[in-house]
């Protein structure tokens, strides 16, 4: 029965590292300091493309939209797959 137990919070505490603290290394500390969407395109006009927005700091196209603190988040952020960089914020 203790076995059981254990693996059971070892199940939860592995959820919980999953669903809430996997990725967030590296996060700004201030989400509001993220310029929008419309900010990062006046800044960076060369990253608009036809097949979307790129990073400016590799130039790669795909970002990645993520929750700020977990999937469900309605704050999301956009980063770069290649570079880890957080670009910019949406709401």
């Amino acid at each position: 029965m203790n076995h059981l137990l254990l693996l059971i919070l070892l199940g939860f505490a592995l959820f919980y590292w999953v669903y809430f603290c996997r990725g967030r290394k590296g996060r700004p500390v201030d989400w509001q300091s993220l310029p929008t969407r419309e900010q990062y395109l006046a800044l960076h006009p060369e990253t608009r493309g036809e097949d979307g927005i790129a990073c400016h700091h590799c130039g790669h196209l795909g970002l990645q939209e993520q929750g700020r603190v977990h999937l469900a988040d309605f704050r999301h952020q956009y980063a770069c797959p290649r570079c880890h960089r957080v670009l910019f914020r949406s709401q």
